[in-house]
């Protein structure tokens, strides 16, 4: 019994690290449109020739590789792009973040919102109010607002470049929407950098009295920021230790989601 367990035990290593060198392989046939070799690419692994000859083979077969009869290069069919493009067809961003929303909207009892940045403002694609809520937000699904003074904008904007924000900032036409909206470059620059400290912004009565919000990036394969989500509730509602509580449950949320468009949170938030 003990040889035939640590048999399987063996065996079973072994085919994780088949399944991690066939990806090993793909990735690196990514990098080369025009294919490689199989010698350079055994090298670039750090591999025999012999085991990536036997794992090409079968990608081959599975028509994820082309062999070049002519050159004896190894190149990526479309293959991967036709799988990919299946998921791509049958979701987007607001179908694949859906289910995670409404869940922060359940145990967060507020309103929680999901936007896309569009030039110097954000969109909003997707609203979830909790059913026990007696407060609707303003917000509605195809509204604009400007980045500055809200939330979702403002925790896009930390993450971008002091070049990016220095030329939104000089083309945007500043409303004082209340007391608390912040209309001065270094207040904001000051602002930006404790997002980037915390994870998360907070829209402190910023866009509308009354409403406060916290809110934090989804950010895709690349580690590109291309959407964020917040929860919205009532200034009374949404106090110190509530922020703190929340921005937990909303940042896990965001990788989430981010996970599921290919992110591996490799990089810091």
């Amino acid at each position: 019994m003990p040889d035939s367990y640590d048999s399987g035990q063996t065996n079973a290593r072994s085919n994780v690290q088949s399944v991690d060198r066939v990806f090993d392989i793909i990735e690196e046939l990514s990098c080369f449109s025009r294919g490689m070799h199989l010698s350079d690419l055994a090298a670039k692994l750090n591999l025999h020739t012999s085991t990536v000859h036997r794992l090409l083979n079968t990608l081959v077969q599975r028509g994820y590789v082309h062999k070049d009869s002519s050159t004896g290069k190894y190149r990526l069919t479309m293959r991967l792009f036709e799988i990919g493009s299946r998921v791509i067809g049958d979701s987007n961003i607001v179908s694949l973040a859906k289910p995670m929303l409404d869940h922060l909207a359940d145990i967060t009892g507020e309103a929680i919102h999901l936007v896309i940045p569009q030039e110097d403002e954000v969109v909003y694609l997707y609203k979830s109010d909790a059913a026990s809520s007696m407060v609707r937000m303003g917000s509605s699904v195809g509204l604009h607002n400007p980045m500055y003074c809200t939330g979702v904008g403002k925790a896009l904007l930390a993450c971008r470049s002091d070049e990016e924000i220095r030329t939104l900032w000089n083309r945007t036409k500043f409303v004082k929407y209340t007391k608390n909206t912040i209309t001065g470059y270094e207040q904001m620059l000051h602002e930006l950098e404790q997002i980037r400290k915390r994870g998360y912004s907070i829209d402190d009565e910023e866009h509308e009295v009354g409403i406060r919000c916290i809110a934090t990036v989804v950010k895709d394969i690349r580690d590109i920021p291309v959407a964020a989500i917040s929860i919205s509730a009532p200034v009374n509602r949404l106090g110190q230790e509530k922020v703190l509580k929340y921005s937990q449950s909303l940042i896990a949320a965001a990788d989430d989601i981010s996970s599921l468009l290919g992110n591996t949170g490799s990089k810091p938030r």
